[in-house]
């Protein structure tokens, strides 16, 4: 391993998993001297009965509950200042969402404009606002498995803009096998996919602390174990809960990690309706490492290590750990696509992308920092590759 000369880390998050994990939750809350949280979630998507989970918990806690389950499958701005209203007018004093994806986004922005606040106040390019992060409410997180890692982090969407706000990360994730059950397999999929990204972006990241790197280490190696078992049925429960936290625990790398261009040219490839932003990323992901491999073959073999244990790592020659780095991945990535009755495309050619939609992203990244490095991954990502 090597040590940056100089490096930042912090993971402000708390994770609480297993059997009864919910009933944790009145206790985080009291912990920070919080007594009447109001839940958000998307009613419609995760039904009543996983709602009423999350209630039961405080069935003897005597704290004070405010639910508003009407959030959409998308940001909605208009929305904020009506919750802001609710939050206030029923004395709450803390957020626990109960979701992923936009549902987390819309509690993460609620949570800026009840501090007085917008996203940009938060912003960690813009410097911040100490004063308005001191009026934040504790947010807890009750983790679902259609989550993808970024609900554990500091990343954020209005639905305009993505921005990056250490405060508004979650004080704790609440990790329950009791909320893994009816799970959608491609939703579960889709989300490990771009977790596994953010891992091994993570992990890559040269200028990434050693703690994001253990953060990132344990994210590869529990989805890699644990997804294809979780479609499988096999252990269902406890298979998606060990996916869960590989998600959550990329999330805590991904946020610390200064480099991310997989997923900045994932949101610019995944256009077409059948192209999500997981499948692309594997189908970028392998050429990432390729890529790294050739600056540091060191730190690109050493992503051999989570992905495919000690021994394995040990009795590889140095010259063919990137080789087989990438080789390891394709094989994941197929088994995923077995088990989910469909195929993970290994190309942008596979994916349904032409000739003339690579050269304009081409085009477009020209004058961007890493320019060179993602035309290196899309040009050796264009065809099916030789294995």
């Amino acid at each position: 391993m090597i040590l940056p000369e100089a490096f930042y880390f912090k993971c402000p998050l708390k994770i609480n998993c297993g059997s009864h994990a919910l009933d944790h939750l009145p206790v985080e809350l009291a912990a920070v001297g919080a007594r009447a949280p109001l839940i958000l979630a998307n009613g419609n998507h995760i039904g009543k009965k996983r709602l009423k989970t999350v209630v039961n918990a405080f069935r003897t806690s005597g704290l004070t509950l405010g639910i508003y389950d009407g959030l959409a499958d998308r940001v909605e701005p208009e929305l904020l200042s009506v919750l802001a209203n609710v939050y206030r007018d029923g004395g709450c004093d803390s957020l626990i969402v109960v979701g992923s994806g936009p549902v987390v986004d819309m509690s993460k922005c609620l949570n800026a404009t009840i501090a007085g606040g917008d996203l940009a106040t938060f912003d960690d390019n813009g410097g911040g606002d100490a004063d308005n992060s001191a009026a934040l409410a504790p947010l807890m997180l009750v983790a679902m498995p259609d989550g993808n890692g970024d609900e554990a982090t500091g990343y954020v969407s209005d639905g305009q803009r993505r921005l990056k706000a250490s405060a508004l990360t979650p004080a704790a994730a609440f990790i329950d096998p009791a909320m893994m059950k009816r799970t959608d397999d491609r939703e579960l999929a889709e989300g490990a996919l771009i977790a596994m990204a953010q891992a091994v972006e993570a992990f890559l990241d040269e200028s990434g602390s050693p703690m994001g790197r253990a953060y990132a280490h344990t994210a590869i190696g529990l989805i890699v174990q644990y997804l294809p078992m979780a479609l499988r049925k096999n252990n269902r429960d406890r298979s998606v809960c060990a996916v869960v936290n590989g998600q959550v625990a990329a999330g805590c790398a991904f946020s610390g990690a200064s480099a991310n261009i997989c997923h900045s040219l994932g949101a610019r490839l995944a256009n077409p309706p059948d192209l999500t932003l997981g499948f692309t990323l594997a189908a970028l992901l392998p050429h990432l490492v390729g890529y790294v491999g050739t600056k540091s073959p060191d730190r690109g073999g050493e992503l051999l290590y989570p992905l495919a244990g000690e021994e394995t790592y040990a009795i590889t020659a140095t010259e063919l750990k990137v080789s087989r780095v990438m080789a390891l991945l394709w094989e994941f990535f197929e088994a995923v696509g077995v088990e989910l009755d469909c195929t993970i495309p290994s190309s942008l050619v596979d994916a349904g992308l032409d000739t003339e939609q690579i050269e304009t992203l081409l085009s477009q990244l020209a004058d961007e920092p890493l320019a060179k490095c993602a035309a290196h991954i899309i040009d050796s990502a264009r065809s099916k590759p030789f294995r």
